[in-house]
């Protein structure tokens, strides 16, 4: 065996303590620290209430990962790993790394041979049962943290801008973004289409915490909020249907509930569904974030990753007809472009 093989083969065993390490850094904000002035160990462990040894352990195994340098004085120094774990830092990944080390999103995964064994994370994942968004609904903070996670994957991969570009938007007077989150790919898609007005559609606990709009902004004007529950009804009478990371999110019964929703709320007009979804190949390593996202969610929410041919016969099952395919450049995802078969409720 070479020698770059059994390097490589370490990073696998042990990944999982540079995971935790970046998790304590982001979760402590050890960089916005070191930004506002606490340059020292000690400076840190005050300011975050550790204990001194034990934070200067982390702090060693840190400067390791080249999140930041250290002066012969013992001045730390943020590297441009450590920048992106502040949280005022342009595409700030801080709020990732929190939700990838927090406890039920990385204790499942210690788990992972029990779920092998069974074919199910139920008892293993505590989001497993009912999503992710009600098992957060009694811990604000969390879910505002989730919320800002999935916000600044997006901005990472610049994905809202490269969505809101791919096709005419602008051919909708309304469109409904389901599960909208924080709101942002909708804004990216009125921003771009001045005509179009948007609605973000999601649970209250993530509608009431948007911020309020400015009766004085034209974009923000032009986009309304509606809270509820999809799975139990989704708003009619719109031009298009928009749902981002949503149907992989779920177990099987739960998407074909949700999509039989939608399906009637488009019946009896030329309304199209537009869905963000990762997909499934066959190519050696051509969906390598797709096959480690569906592994991810299928163990802590029992969701999954689909093929192309999967994706259709859910929405046929739906009552809905799987029609133009869009790959979004620099990206494994797709937009599936769907209506319903006959233009009536199923």
């Amino acid at each position: 065996m070479s020698d770059a093989s059994r390097r490589t083969l370490f990073q696998y065993i042990y990944g999982n303590w540079a995971t935790m390490v970046t998790f304590v850094y982001a979760e402590l904000g050890i960089a916005d620290h070191i930004k506002s002035g606490a340059v020292r160990a000690d400076d840190l462990a005050v300011a975050t209430g550790t204990e001194v040894q034990a934070l200067t352990r982390v702090l060693d195994c840190a400067r390791i990962l080249g999140l930041h340098s250290v002066d012969p004085n013992g001045t730390l120094c943020l590297g441009a790993t450590g920048e992106l774990l502040r949280s005022d830092a342009p595409g700030s990944l801080r709020d990732v790394a929190r939700l990838n080390g927090a406890d039920f999103r990385y204790q499942p995964w210690g788990r992972l041979l029990d779920y092998v064994r069974t074919g199910s994370g139920q008892g293993l994942s505590p989001t497993w049962q009912n999503g992710t968004i009600p098992y957060l609904d009694d811990k604000p903070d969390t879910l505002a943290m989730f919320e800002a996670a999935m916000s600044q994957l997006a901005t990472h991969m610049d994905e809202d801008q490269l969505i809101a570009r791919q096709l005419d938007w602008g051919q909708f007077s309304t469109i409904l973004d389901l599960g909208s989150g924080n709101g942002t790919l909708l804004e990216a898609i009125v921003e771009r289409h001045p005509d179009t007005e948007g609605t973000l559609f999601d649970v209250p606990e993530v509608i009431t915490r948007l911020p309020r709009q400015s009766a004085t902004d034209s974009q923000q004007s032009r986009l309304q909020s509606i809270a509820g529950n999809f799975f139990e009804r989704v708003p009619g009478g719109f031009d298009a249907y928009l749902m981002k990371n949503i149907i992989h999110n779920h177990p099987p019964t739960r998407c074909l509930q949700l999509l039989q929703n939608i399906a009637d709320s488009m019946a009896g007009r030329d309304a199209r569904l537009f869905l963000i979804e990762f997909a499934r190949t066959t190519g050696n390593g051509a969906d390598t974030l797709g096959c480690f996202t569906d592994l991810n969610l299928n163990l802590l929410v029992g969701g999954s990753v689909r093929s192309i041919g999967a994706y259709r016969t859910l929405l046929q099952d739906a009552g809905l007809e799987l029609g133009q395919i869009r790959s979004i450049p620099g990206t494994e995802r797709v937009i599936l472009e769907c209506r319903t078969l006959r233009g009536e409720s199923v």
